[in-house]
């Protein structure tokens, strides 16, 4: 099940957040995440959180419109969008998409939702923002890009090293290098057609592929 999860940031739109709300099966949202999803046309099935960004007369809403409110306590250790991520694992999500997750007023919240990707080994989670999707891609394995000509693909260390990183269709290719954390060596590659591999043989490779109009 294809669940898409509403975090608390900006919602960017463009062709990737489009195709990921065209898969929905199921809509989540992490407190003020409900927000967003409701100006998009989507009431989520549950919203998680422990509401100090969203209103009471919100929530109030939220629950007459059928959405399921699950109360966090203001002190935990997990993030909002984290305990919807457990949630949605709970509902038999076996694909997440993070809608939401950059942006906004906490940077820091930002990179905690980019780093939950490395939380969660056993499930895909991916996320999406305006005509960009990023998804882990962890050594060894092996990704591939659909798009077309000209799209742009990043590929960021969040291990201290990526190691092997070999690169099928584009324009700056990688034959077996290292890529190391702290060095965006990868930044800005270029498809050249439709389809483009990556392939790593060991660390965590932050894969983000730019569709360009």
């Amino acid at each position: 099940m294809h669940v898409i999860l509403f975090a608390g940031g900006t919602v960017q739109g463009g062709s990737a957040v489009e195709q990921a709300l065209a898969k929905a099966e199921m809509v989540i949202a992490a407190d003020s995440g409900a927000m967003a999803a409701l100006e998009l046309g989507y009431v989520p099935a549950f919203v998680v959180g422990d509401f100090d960004s969203l209103s009471q007369t919100a929530l109030a809403n939220l629950e007459r419109r059928g959405s399921r409110i699950v109360q966090a306590p203001t002190e935990k250790n997990e993030t909002d969008t984290e305990l919807a991520i457990e949630l949605a694992l709970k509902q038999g999500a076996t694909h997440i998409t993070l809608l939401g997750a950059l942006g906004g007023e906490r940077f820091d919240h930002t990179l905690a939702n980019i780093l939950l990707l490395a939380g969660y080994p056993d499930r895909p989670i991916d996320i999406a923002d305006g005509n960009a999707r990023g998804w882990l891609l962890r050594g060894p394995g092996e990704t591939l890009i659909e798009g077309k000509r000209g799209d742009l693909l990043s590929l960021f260390p969040l291990t201290a090293s990526a190691e092997g990183v070999r690169t099928e269709n584009l324009y700056y290719p990688l034959r077996g290098e290292t890529l190391r954390f702290g060095r965006p060596r990868g930044i800005s590659n270029v498809l050249l057609g439709k389809r483009a591999r990556v392939a790593l043989d060991e660390g965590l490779l932050l894969v983000i592929h730019l569709a360009i109009r």
